[in-house]
């Protein structure tokens, strides 16, 4: 790829405002989505420019403004970004298992895998064990917790709230990021009893919640010997109104190729750009429905609160330059009973014998 668009790229990886998206998007030979999409049926709409890229729409469903915008509660997409993440975590693992031993049996559930992969226990039991294994579980702790962050800033100017969400698990290859990571519906987690989620929906809502979202990801180098596997796919993502159906919105993506692939590129560019594997989403101007002294002080409660037991940790960089350990409610609950435990007291409250009448 030409090195302006290289550097498109860099600027598209750290936007955080829409006029940075926008002033990105105006370097590239966009076509406008009123000359070219897909109907209802999935065909073409218009005539293919090579050389250019064209929206589309997310998982090639041109109606798939309902099911993108499925999410009640803003936080809820990005628990579940956070949740993919972990899963890729948990695969790299595996997929680098798998080359050292193709029989080796997989772990039988995410807690299995994570006890393999990464020496960890439940998370809130943790706290109740004894001082030497806290401390043993502490480094290990202190060493996944690095691979996934999720990232709040704020723009006072423009008054617009971006989230971005990094992982540096398997990484998706540019050539099926239309099929996975762009794909609404579908999954090949079904037979894979070591990840969390199934049906490859849940995050895509958090595409209703941004005025733009942009989607990076690079598979693990040592995961594929195919040299273009090993670029860094992209992407962007945004609400379409057609004017011809100005009534039936939907959400497209940019891509490169008739049939859906994502532009990118190679894998010395991405090593330029510092990008070395995993995935990164970006939201910009995300829509939490609240003021902005709500959600800076609220966003380490609701991950938290909605992610009550993760099976790993993560970091949170809530518009401050220091992360905050993320490991849910439950193991909050859990230190707080052994601190209380340790010196004598109850969680609960004891209450004397009452009679019944």
């Amino acid at each position: 790829m030409d090195q302006w668009k290289l550097d498109t790229v860099k600027k598209l990886r750290v936007a955080r405002t829409t006029s940075q998206i926008e002033e990105a998007l105006s370097e590239l030979p966009v076509v406008d989505p009123n000359d070219y999409s897909l109907d209802f049926d999935g065909k073409p709409m218009g005539t293919w420019k090579p050389g250019h890229l064209h929206w589309l729409p997310v998982g090639r469903e041109r109606g798939n403004g309902g099911r993108i915008k499925l999410a009640g509660e803003p936080v809820n997409p990005l628990a579940e970004r956070l949740v993919n993440g972990m899963e890729a975590i948990i695969e790299l693992e595996r997929l680098r298992e798998l080359q050292k031993d193709d029989s080796a049996q997989m772990p039988a559930n995410p807690r299995d895998a994570v006890v393999r992969y990464f020496g960890l226990p439940r998370l809130d039991l943790i706290p109740r064990m004894e001082p030497e294994e806290i401390r043993k579980h502490r480094l290990a702790i202190d060493a996944v917790r690095r691979k996934l962050m999720v990232m709040l800033q704020y723009e006072k100017k423009s008054r617009e709230f971006a989230i971005t969400i990094r992982d540096h698990g398997m990484g998706q290859m540019p050539s099926r990021m239309h099929e996975t990571l762009l794909s609404l519906g579908q999954s090949d987690k079904a037979d894979k009893p070591y990840l969390i989620g199934v049906f490859g929906q849940g995050g895509s809502s958090a595409f209703a919640a941004s005025e733009y979202s942009v989607i990076m990801s690079r598979r693990a180098p040592d995961l594929t010997s195919s040299t273009q596997d090993r670029g860094l796919g992209w992407s962007v993502v945004r609400q379409v109104f057609p004017k011809k159906y100005s009534r039936a919105s939907y959400f497209a993506y940019l891509a490169a190729t008739e049939e859906g692939a994502v532009p990118f590129v190679s894998g010395e560019a991405a090593d330029k750009l510092g990008f070395d594997h995993g995935s990164q989403f970006g939201h910009v101007k995300y829509d939490f429905g609240s003021s902005e002294s709500a959600v800076t002080r609220l966003m380490y409660q609701a991950l938290n609160h909605v992610l009550f037991s993760p099976v790993l940790p993560y970091e949170l960089y809530a518009m401050k330059e220091k992360p905050e350990l993320m490991q849910g409610t439950g193991q909050r609950l859990a230190r707080q009973a052994a601190k209380i435990g340790r010196s004598g007291g109850a969680i609960d409250k004891s209450f004397a014998s009452q009679a019944v009448a």
